[in-house]
């Protein structure tokens, strides 16, 4: 069975999962609430098509000309693929929010991904 890409959305969820990467390689050690977090089984499939109406949901009002709507869409975008992949245990890390904070402002800062991140609006739309 064949699984469509999400295209835009793609290089967003690949550019999500290194920066978690990162941050987890640069941790020390774990807390207590890290270590009793249970892990997502590796044959634990998700459905891309409710990670897309999720996006679609949030991204409806959002005009990809303005900059500003944008930027606010954007960290709630991030949020909603970060807990689609990795669950939702990850809101109970100790650096949530400022990893979260940390991919939306690095997101930003990025023509590129400036730039997919219309397109994935528009994507959504059609």
């Amino acid at each position: 069975m064949s699984i469509d890409r999400l295209s835009a959305t793609s290089g967003l969820i690949a550019a999500l999962r290194a920066e978690i990467s990162q941050k987890s390689e640069r941790s020390e050690r774990k807390t207590p609430a890290e270590v009793a977090a249970p892990k997502r089984a590796s044959g634990q499939k998700r459905d891309v098509n409710v990670l897309r109406r999720e996006l679609a949901a949030i991204l409806a009002g959002v005009d990809e000309a303005d900059q500003e709507a944008m930027d606010a869409a954007r960290p709630r975008v991030v949020r909603a693929v970060l807990l689609w992949e990795f669950g939702s245990d990850l809101r109970e890390h100790s650096q949530w929010q400022p990893m979260l904070d940390s991919i939306a402002q690095t997101l930003a800062s990025d023509d590129q991904h400036r730039d997919e991140f219309a397109r994935m609006i528009r994507e959504l739309r059609r």
